[in-house]
Formats: structure tokens, C-alpha cells, sequence
């Protein structure tokens, strides 16, 4: 199949995963809601112009042209306006979260009073709004699983096998340049002239070598001793004397130096993908989980390289934020990629696309409107405020009724107005915009290619 081809696939692999994760996620909003009697106007995957649309009941269905997200349209988002209750915000901000009041409620027949979305009780619209993020962990946690448990995780085991051989000593610590260890001037490497890259490595002073491991443990408290080792050169067997000499290499986590016999190897690298035992999936999730909750941390930090890539000659950060589109393009780079296995391709898609839902998941619970998160922070204030009043009314004195009896407490139902957030969330979706058109320009214009080239 051409490289062409294989890009092209692997890009409608990911952009048709995320579609269905878009559609999946609405799909978590919109059963709630309408199991609770919300009604349900619309169902969208897609912004923009409607391509296709068809109504069944209460609720239109369609796709749009912009696959970037989607949304379901629920009547009575917004409660009417309080009598009497003045705003926080300055007049003209007022009179637009007003204007905003009163578009919303105009969708709303009085014979679906009843149905309106704000009149759920808060655990109900917790469960509408959570609906949608947990629909995401869910596609995160089926297409994890099935990747663990069939492909499996990635193995990369050194072998005896010499894949390069270094021509000077190099120094893992540049800045001891000025010491014997790391000379300005490099002496040649122990095993330049000696070794090949294909020689496999057989014994070592007359002890078999069978990985890697043995041979290092060997080599490296064997600074300024011949060692004499035996070769698989071609099938044909050699016998080679050689002497490590004293180097600054790095430990085995690669984050700090030690002084350690050196020859100047690289391995042959067995790479095999091995299937875990379902006992070992949770611990990979809660690593991932781990991970995911560390790159949206990690995020604000990575704007400024992105500003850096848009606006300067900064050169894109591997590690740094990307968008839908980078992440389908690189997708492709995968799929076309001839250093890749089929088993690699696969596991590389599944495993982008199941991170794409791991983050939305997370993304969508932080306590920002628009965000599902910030509708459940909202019902989260409506619980406690009511609990409060709740809580005032049995600390009263009771009421009684006209008949002498017991009367139930008169209490207000309270709601969080939601519309008084009316700048607040035009704020966030305008920085959500920003970041999303400077992330599309930058994977247009200069896309991460994690593979190189």
C-alpha cells in the first residue's frame, strides 16, 4: 500500500474514532436528560452548517460541517428572571446576560413548563451534565483494556547483538570537559576497529553472555582490564581482546552520572509487543490516569511555546500542545511510518484515540462554563444552598396549620441562576478559541512529527 494511502487511512481512522467519541459523548448528555422528562431539541455532532438533519419526536438529529465537537439542546438551560433581584454586574453586562435570558427562554412553550432543564432536582443535573465526560472515560477505559489485554504493552530488550559502534569516548557529562574523563579532545573508543555493528557477542572471558544486562555488569567495573571476548561475526566465530576505559555514563533511570568502564557499544533492541494479564490492567490505568491528569496541568505551561512557534522562529516543543488536527496528522505519520509494525500502527491509534477521550474526560470536569464542569459546580451550589435553607427551616419554629395540625415548612425552591455567568463563560470560550486557532496554525503551518524527519 503507498505511504499516500496509509496516511490517508490512518487520519480517517482517527478523525471517524473521533467522531463517534463526539457522538457517544452527547449521546451521555441526552439519555439522562430525556429519562428525567428534559426535552430534547436538538442532537448535533459537528458546529456550523447542517449537512443532514431528521427529526424524530421531540428532538432533530443531524451532523454539521465542522467536525470539531458537538451538542445537544436542552429547553429551560437558564431560569426565568427573579423578581425583583437586581444584578451584580454593571448595567450594560446586565442588560446583555438579559438579552442572553431571554433568546434562551424563548425556545420554551408553556406547555413544556414542566420539562425545562434548570426544574431538576441538582442530583439529576449532575447526572445529565456527567453523563457526557463519563461516556468519554468509558470509551478510554473499553479501548485500553481490549489494547492491553490483545496487543498488549511494548517491550524494547537490548540483545548481544551490536547495532552501532561509537568512534570517540563520548561523555554523558559535557561540563567535566576539563577533567581526564571527558577531555576536550575525545580519545577513540575501546571498540573502534574491534567491533561491528551485526557482531553478537557470545562469551566474555570465558563466561556465556546472554543478554545485555550481563554483559554491562561485565564491562563496566572492568575500567583498564583486557577482556577477552568471543564474537558471532557472519556465523563465523571471533576472538577479540579489548579494554574498557574510565567514562561518565549515565545510571540506568538516564537522570544521573557515574564513572564506569566503557567500550562504546549500542544494542540490537528485540522489540515485541506481549499481552498483560487483566491483573495488570488497573495499574496501567492508574499510570495513565496519572499521566493524563499531569498533562492538563502541565498545559498553561505549554502555551508559551506555542506562542513562541505562531509568532517567533521557536522550534515546536515534540511534548508540547497540539489539536485535533495535529494529532490526526500525526495519526498519518504513523500509519505511513515503514519503521513501524502493523502491531505498532494499531496500538499507536487505539492508544491516541483512547488518550484523546481520557483528556476530554478530564478537561470537561474542570469547573469552567461552558464546560460540563461548570453546570455541575453550578448544581453543586444549588445542593448546598437548598441544604442550607433545608437546614434553617428545621431549626424554626414549627408551623400549624389552620386545622391546629402540623404544617409542612413554606420553603422556596431555589435555583443557581446560571445566566449571571453569562461573561464569565464568554470569557473562557474565548480563550478556549484562541488556543484552538493558534493550535490549528501551528499544526497546519508547523506540525510535530513525533517519528522525526
Amino acid at each position: 500500500m503507498p505511504p499516500w494511502l496509509l496516511y490517508t487511512l490512518g487520519v480517517a481512522i482517527f478523525a471517524l474514532g473521533l467522531l463517534l467519541s463526539i457522538a457517544l459523548h452527547e449521546i451521555g448528555h441526552m439519555v439522562p436528560a430525556k429519562k428525567f422528562g428534559v426535552k430534547v431539541t436538538q442532537y448535533m455532532v459537528g458546529f456550523g452548517p447542517t449537512v443532514w438533519s431528521r427529526k424524530r419526536g421531540d428532538t432533530e438529529y443531524g451532523l454539521k460541517a465542522i467536525p470539531l465537537g458537538g451538542y445537544i439542546r436542552m429547553i429551560g438551560m437558564v431560569p426565568p428572571r427573579a423578581d425583583g433581584k437586581r444584578s451584580r454586574w454593571p448595567r450594560r453586562v446586565a442588560t446583555a446576560v438579559e438579552d442572553f435570558r431571554n433568546v434562551s427562554r424563548a425556545e420554551v412553550d408553556p406547555a413544556d413548563s414542566e420539562r425545562e432543564f434548570y426544574r431538576l432536582t441538582p442530583g439529576k443535573k449532575m447526572i445529565v451534565m456527567l453523563g457526557g465526560p463519563s461516556m468519554n472515560l468509558l470509551i478510554y477505559l473499553v479501548l485500553t483494556v481490549l489494547l492491553l489485554t490483545t496487543i498488549g504493552a511494548v517491550h524494547d530488550d537490548p540483545t548481544t547483538r551490536i547495532s552501532a559502534v561509537e568512534t570517540k569516548v563520548v561523555c554523558a557529562d559535557p561540563t567535566r570537559s576539563s577533567t581526564d574523563l571527558c577531555p576536550a579532545n575525545p580519545i577513540e573508543a575501546p571498540a573502534h576497529n574491534k567491533l561491528l555493528p551485526g557482531d553478537r557477542i557470545l562469551s566474555v572471558n570465558g563466561n556465556a553472555v546472554t543478554s545485555w544486562q550481563q554483559l554491562v555488569a561485565v564491562i563496566e567495573p572492568s575500567a583498564g582490564k583486557q577482556l577477552t571476548l568471543v564474537i558471532d561475526r557472519s556465523g563465523v566465530q571471533k576472538t577479540v581482546l579489548i579494554t574498557p576505559v574510565k567514562n561518565v555514563k549515565y545510571t540506568g533511570d538516564g537522570t544521573r552520572t557515574k564513572v564506569a568502564g566503557f567500550l562504546g557499544l549500542s544494542p540490537v533492541n528485540h522489540h515485541y509487543w506481549q499481552p498483560l494479564p487483566i491483573t495488570a490492567v488497573p495499574g496501567q490505568i492508574g499510570h495513565q490516569l496519572s499521566l493524563g491528569l499531569h498533562a492538563l496541568a502541565s498545559y498553561p505551561a505549554k502555551i508559551s511555546n506555542l506562542f513562541g512557534t505562531v509568532f517567533g522562529s521557536e522550534k515546536r516543543d515534540v511534548n508540547g500542545a497540539v489539536g485535533i488536527v495535529g494529532i490526526g496528522r500525526i495519526s498519518g505519520d504513523y500509519a505511513r511510518s515503514p519503521r513501524l509494525t502493523a502491531q505498532d500502527k494499531l496500538a499507536t491509534l487505539v492508544g491516541l484515540l483512547a488518550s484523546v477521550n481520557l483528556l476530554l474526560f478530564l478537561f470537561n470536569l474542570l469547573p469552567l462554563l461552558p464546560l460540563d464542569g461548570g453546570h455541575v459546580a453550578g448544581a453543586i451550589v444549588e445542593a448546598v444552598k437548598r441544604g442550607r435553607v433545608r437546614l434553617r427551616v428545621r431549626r424554626g419554629p414549627a408551623r400549624v396549620g389552620p386545622d391546629g395540625r402540623p404544617a409542612p415548612p413554606a420553603t422556596k425552591q431555589i435555583f443557581v441562576d446560571t445566566a449571571q455567568m453569562l461573561p464569565v463563560m464568554y470569557a473562557v470560550a474565548s480563550v478556549l478559541i484562541v488556543l484552538t486557532l493558534l493550535t490549528l496554525y501551528a499544526d497546519v503551518v508547523n506540525p510535530i512529527n513525533p517519528l522525526g524527519g
